[in-house]
């Protein structure tokens, strides 16, 4: 099967893991076994006649519940887990990040593993050399790093783990749970990075039960139940079908404020979107974005207009912008949108709070992320262009005091 560099593709895979348990060591297993007569429980189906195909760029996430096959799709494709029927596989370079630790010599350093893992992944010596830095930089372990990684805790090894992952710079990423250990800020740091590898034009693969995640990575979603595919399609559809599949109605990510409906007038509902107008919690600089409302007023709300004021806040909470507006209310409703033709962010978390009315504190907060851009630092994007001026153009010289 040719494939071309970040294609995915699995046709008609099965397979099937057998749970016998080995009860031959001992001579009470030795007993109950022949007691029993042999029986064994059958086979357990991970996968069923499950296809797929994902293009070069694309980023899919796999959701499901557990035991629905999701970790055995992603060891499918990485080349670990065998199939009992159908295809498999990866065009150019694939980079896994499947389990805690896997891979790593637990008496080398975290150094030394740098380099192991990137020689399991075919990456030479000088490869890794190029990019050791940046992994340890990332990484956050400080001298840790020449520490032997039994001695980790889980979020030191999730810390190294994604980090030797994300700057091998693959065709192909793919990612289960693991990122579920690690802090909630280096969680933000590795979605960031994955925005960036997208935005690079990697293939991603991302196994989360985190909705916000997924949300915020992928443009499209596969939900597994009992090892089939039952939906593959647009991630909001797609969250909304796999909450509804396990018994929950609300598949959105969740505001830090959830709204006072007992307000005479309140947000009912917010939303971030990209220039695909697809909601979306990771932006570049430069692309357009769009801050979707939905205003509701109580009866007997006599306004006809609604006063609602944006603030938008950097990870430390300083305001970078504020606005106001006065959106029509009809039969006590508005809904709008504050367009933003270019989004003049550069890499960094950032809170949106908005407040309606004349009420003292907002109302409602969600978060959203600017992915990094090489060359420049800080909030504002304010990048140009470097020229050589002419002498007539040149700034006039300072007076000597």
């Amino acid at each position: 099967m040719k494939l071309e560099p970040g294609e995915i593709v699995l046709e008609h895979a099965s397979r099937a893991f057998s749970v016998r348990a080995d009860q031959g060591r001992t001579l009470k297993g030795l007993l109950i076994g022949r007691r029993r007569g042999g029986v064994e429980p059958p086979p357990v189906q991970a996968l069923r006649d499950v296809s797929m195909r994902v293009g070069a760029g694309e980023t899919v996430g796999i959701v499901g519940r557990n035991g629905a096959g999701k970790s055995s799709t992603l060891g499918v494709l990485a080349g670990i887990v065998p199939l009992d029927s159908g295809r498999s596989g990866c065009g150019g370079r694939v980079v896994t990040l499947l389990e805690l630790g896997a891979g790593f010599g637990r008496d080398f350093s975290g150094r030394e593993n740098i380099y192991l893992n990137g020689a399991l992944h075919g990456f030479t010596q000088s490869e890794i050399e190029q990019r050791i830095d940046r992994i340890i930089d990332f990484s956050e372990l400080g001298h840790f790093i020449d520490v032997p990684v039994r001695t980790y805790s889980s979020g030191m090894f999730v810390r190294l783990g994604f980090s030797i992952a994300a700057y091998l710079d693959a065709d192909v990423l793919l990612i289960d749970e693991v990122l579920a250990v690690g802090d909630e800020g280096f969680q933000r740091k590795c979605l960031r990075r994955i925005s960036e590898r997208i935005a690079a034009g990697a293939t991603i693969v991302l196994v989360s039960h985190d909705p916000g995640a997924i949300e915020r990575v992928c443009d499209r979603v596969v939900v597994l139940e009992a090892g089939a595919v039952v939906y593959d399609g647009s991630t909001a559809e797609g969250l909304l079908f796999y909450h509804r599949l396990i018994g929950t109605l609300d598949a959105s990510p969740q505001d830090a404020r959830r709204p006072d409906t007992t307000a005479p007038l309140h947000v009912s509902g917010l939303e971030l979107r990209d220039s695909g107008d697809r909601r979306s919690q990771i932006f570049h600089s430069g692309q357009s974005a769009r801050i979707v409302l939905s205003l509701q007023a109580q009866p007997g709300f006599s306004q006809a207009t609604a006063a609602v004021a944006l603030e938008l806040r950097d990870e430390h909470g300083s305001t970078v912008f504020r606005t106001r507006g006065e959106p029509e209310l009809r039969d006590g409703r508005a809904d709008v949108a504050y367009e933003i033709e270019r989004l003049a962010l550069l890499g960094g978390d950032y809170d949106l709070a908005v407040a309606v009315a004349d009420q003292q504190q907002f109302a409602r907060v969600t978060s959203f992320s600017v992915a990094h851009e090489p060359g420049a630092e800080g909030i504002a994007d304010l990048r140009g262009s470097w020229k050589e001026l002419a002498a007539s153009d040149r700034a006039p010289t300072l007076p000597t005091p």
